[in-house]
């Protein structure tokens, strides 16, 4: 595409309409003043003029001029009369617009020194409030570049400002973001008027120690005020040395902040996230060196207590199943050799499992190997559940056959019997009526009755027997139908992960916390969107989100509602067989009174109650809080003062770090956290 000039295009149009080149020179003037006021009056200064513009298909170049013939020397302040027969045209780059570059091209005077005194005796005209001094882009376009960094980094604000028609780099971005923030940096490093610091370390790669980082906040304006490289004691007493006049200063538990804050006599606050994140490791490190990894909860009447013996390490019922249960079972179910040895030895191991006996020691006992005790461990509850299914099974077989037999003679009409026939009680078998009806129950017919009859010394057929019990079918066909087979006792088991127990651990202790916040009502209907119907089609949405849901939201017995009543039942039951889980309960409600109540006596009570436990672990973390006293009381005492928000600093930061592609060094992620939108427009 040709490049475009205004003067042309505009002067052509006028001279065919017959205007004078006077004319149109006088209404061009009056034209490009409008364009400057109306495009550009807010942003370039009213010291120049508009003269032409020209457009190609890449960019748009604004060609401009000083209206004045007098400079001021920038260099000594002298006012210059006299200009030189000289001048330079120096591009500026503005915003882009159309998806075009735009361009400010200014002709600079340059002009003769009447201060005999300064050493400069040429300078050429200045730009103040549009651009500095040799620079590429104007001060707007730069704000533009930085504001951008800012919110997605470096690198994507290039690829948007090219798509928008910008000519930018990477470099010159990060450039001008590093320069504009310097200002800030410095600002920040020199202000007494910091009352309040946070701080807290980051590793600007995952599990590596060496890029540590120290993060320094501002209790009271929320901003990032520097951070450092580094997190020893060294780093942080430098820092704080930057700070005099902060009085407080609010950490986590690392010992080289509190040295530092020691020496430089701050008052020191213990971040209350700090103390109870730092609780969640006690609990857990208890749930693990007491509880075993998977817990077991027998239920039904088929197990049966044993002797625990002598020497054990754990102070639990032991139950096992006897042996001629055990293949009465199998038998039952019908189970192949190797399915038997799989459920006798997976018995066997529960019942050496609350002996307190180790995986290894199990293995020896079973004269298995390790591996194979570990995966009957992970997978007791599957043979167990598939035999008490087989067996439930094969007994209602074995009682709906006959039942079904016995309804379908008893509705069908007999062939043999007479209209008028005599009743049982005028056979001859009615002597033995009894033996009859018991043989009956027990599921036998006339011609297992009778080889019986004849072991007794009574004379007849078997169609004697078979005449009476048709007689007996229609006088008294419930008395005679055969005995339901009764299942064996109920062999259940429950499997329950100690990750699962350490959850309902934390659930049952904050169930009473005081300053829990009320937890929101769900809507209604939550696959609708809030915003009104989806703009994807009916496929398309309910590929998504899924179908909606047919449940009554005003049925209290829901599925969710059934497992949560499960798990509690079952932790009920768990920690009954385990003490310690109380324990544990306790003392997460102990410590969320402490935090909640804000109560230094709660503390000290808290404290004394915890430092000599039995358990190991929280022992240690009531003594970790002994040792750090100060500081965790000044943590009830000053609530209005905590680092937590810094957490989300610091993700954010390791964000911004990530986004940057391995470029945004330590001064880079500086700006990117020290310097906000309202310091550029500000």
């Amino acid at each position: 595409m040709e490049t475009q000039a205004w003067f042309g295009a505009f002067s052509t149009v006028l001279q065919h309409e017959g205007f004078a080149r006077e004319a149109i020179e006088q209404v061009y003037r009056l034209e490009m003043e409008a364009r400057g006021f109306f495009d550009w009056g807010d942003i370039v200064p009213a010291f120049l003029a508009l003269q032409n513009i020209e457009r190609d298909c890449h960019r748009i170049q604004y060609y401009w001029t000083f209206r004045s013939e007098d400079a001021v020397c920038p260099f000594c302040g002298t006012i210059s009369h006299t200009p030189a027969r000289a001048y330079f045209a120096k591009p500026l780059q503005n915003i882009p617009q159309d998806g075009r570059a735009v361009w400010h091209r200014v002709r600079r005077q340059i002009h003769v020194g009447e201060n005999p005194a300064c050493p400069h005796h040429h300078f050429g005209e200045r730009l103040p409030g549009v651009g500095e001094d040799g620079a590429r882009k104007t001060r707007r376009c730069k704000r533009t570049c930085i504001a951008r960094a800012l919110a997605s980094g470096c690198k994507p604000a290039e690829d948007a400002l090219k798509r928008e028609g910008a000519v930018v780099s990477n470099d010159a971005i990060a450039r001008y973001v590093k320069a504009a923030s310097a200002q800030q940096l410095d600002a920040n490093l020199t202000r007494n008027d910091v009352r309040g610091l946070a701080v807290d370390a980051i590793n600007l790669h995952t599990g590596d120690k060496s890029s540590g980082c120290t993060v320094f906040w501002d209790e009271e304006t929320h901003r990032v005020l520097v951070i450092v490289r580094g997190t020893t004691k060294e780093v942080g007493k430098r820092a704080l040395e930057s700070f005099p006049a902060a009085a407080f200063f609010s950490r986590d538990r690392a010992s080289a902040y509190a040295s530092a804050a020691t020496e430089c006599s701050k008052t020191q606050i213990a971040d209350r996230f700090h103390l109870i994140t730092n609780a969640h490791p006690a609990v857990q490190d208890a749930v693990m060196t007491t509880l075993p990894a998977t817990i077991f909860l027998r239920q039904g009447d088929g197990w049966v207590p044993a002797d625990p013996g002598t020497g054990r390490t754990v102070d639990r019922p032991v139950f096992t199943v006897p042996e001629d249960q055990v293949e009465d079972r199998g038998r039952l179910a019908q189970l192949t050799p190797a399915q038997a040895q799989k459920y006798r030895r997976t018995l066997k191991l529960l019942e050496l499992a609350d002996r307190g006996l180790r995986s290894a020691e199990m293995a020896k006992t079973l004269d298995i190997s390790l591996r194979e005790v570990q995966q009957l461990r992970r997978t007791a509850v599957h043979p167990l559940a598939t035999v008490e299914a087989q067996i439930h099974a094969r007994i209602q077989q074995a009682n709906d056959t006959p039942r079904q037999r016995a309804d379908c003679l008893q509705a069908r009409h007999s062939q043999t019997l007479r209209p008028r026939a005599r009743p049982a009680h005028e056979s001859i078998v009615e002597p033995y009526r009894d033996t009859v009806i018991r043989e009956l129950k027990q599921g036998g017919n006339h011609r297992t009755i009778h080889p019986i009859r004849q072991v007794q010394g009574v004379e007849g057929s078997p169609n004697a027997v078979y005449q009476s019990i048709l007689k007996l079918r229609q006088e008294i066909p419930e008395a005679i139908r055969p005995k339901p087979l009764e299942s064996p006792a109920d062999l259940a088991l429950k499997q329950v992960a100690r990750n699962t127990i350490y959850k309902q651990v934390l659930k049952h202790a904050a169930e009473n916390r005081p300053n829990k916040a009320e937890p929101k009502p769900e809507p209604a209907s939550p696959k609708t969107r809030p915003g009104g119907p989806s703009p994807f089609s009916d496929h398309a949405h309910t590929l998504i989100v899924g179908e909606p849901s047919t449940e009554d939201p005003t049925s209290s017995a829901t599925p969710d509602t059934e497992k949560q009543n499960e798990r509690t039942q079952l932790f009920a039951a768990i920690a009954g067989l385990y003490p310690v889980i109380g324990i544990l309960v306790r003392f997460w409600r102990d410590c969320y009174h402490v935090f909640d109540a804000a109560d230094p006596a709660a503390l000290d009570a808290f404290i004394q109650q915890y430092q000599n436990c039995a358990i190991g672990p929280l022992a240690q973390y009531a003594t970790g809080l002994l040792n750090d006293y100060e500081a965790v009381k000044n943590s009830l005492i000053y609530q209005d003062i905590s680092n937590g928000p810094l957490e989300g600093v610091n993700s954010r930061a390791k964000m911004k770090h990530r986004r940057g592609s391995g470029r945004a060094g330590l001064e880079l992620l500086n700006a990117y956290n020290v310097l906000t939108w309202a310091d550029l427009t500000g």
